[in-house]
């Protein structure tokens, strides 16, 4: 199955019955590439957050913090529409703003769809980013190095991003990061070498993206 087959069925909710997000009239909300051909890397966030969303505006500069954060983490070689070279999907496809089932909204959601939208791209790398994707791979792919908390597993990346994760079918190198909201208490207190380990996988996904994609 393609990736736009994936993408109709999730516009379409044809595995939503049983979300919580339902009886609340939230839709989801899919950025679509251009086209499916160029399309060699997957980056997870968590979710979309305003109701009201243009994808103008949220595949643009204009959306502080997380665009610029993924240009600067994917080296500026971020592209998720026009001329794709990346599938840009999140764990939980509707707005969770006010929502008081975040959890089991992105529980369900990305057991309904993530599989599928990977299985469908067959990328080479993924950046999971946030608690919510590294729960999903550590979960679902069973791969040990990625249980723990996000910290330990994104510092854990200073001799280069994780390679052989499989999910399903799809086999890929997996880069973690931490998710760029001000929330996070990680941004309050910086560990020790986050620097170096943000300068490793930044260069990890910039040499799998230009030479083997």
């Amino acid at each position: 199955m393609g990736l736009f087959s994936v993408i109709d069925g999730i516009e379409k909710r044809k595995k939503c019955s049983g979300c919580p997000l339902l009886r609340e009239g939230r839709r989801p909300l899919v950025i679509k590439p251009s086209s499916e051909d160029g399309v060699k890397a997957v980056v997870v966030t968590e979710s979309p957050w305003e109701i009201e969303w243009d994808i103008d505006l949220v595949t643009s500069i204009a959306n502080i913090p997380t665009f610029p954060y993924l240009y600067c983490l994917l080296g500026g070689e971020f592209r998720p529409v026009e001329n794709a070279n990346t599938y840009w999907t999140h764990t939980c496809k509707c707005p969770l703003k006010n929502i008081p089932q975040k959890n089991k909204a992105i529980k369900f959601c990305s057991k309904a769809y993530l599989r599928d939208e990977i299985e469908a791209v067959d990328p080479k790398l993924v950046i999971a980013v946030g608690g919510s994707a590294l729960k999903f791979f550590a979960r679902e792919t069973g791969d040990r190095r990625l249980r723990g908390k996000l910290t330990e597993v994104f510092l854990n990346q200073s001799k280069g991003i994780y390679d052989g994760v499989q999910l399903g079918s799809a086999v890929f190198s997996l880069a973690v990061a931490p998710h760029p909201s001000r929330k996070s208490r990680l941004w309050n207190k910086p560990p020790k070498g986050i620097i170096q380990i943000f300068k490793q996988v930044i260069e990890d996904i910039k040499w799998r993206i230009r030479e083997n994609i």
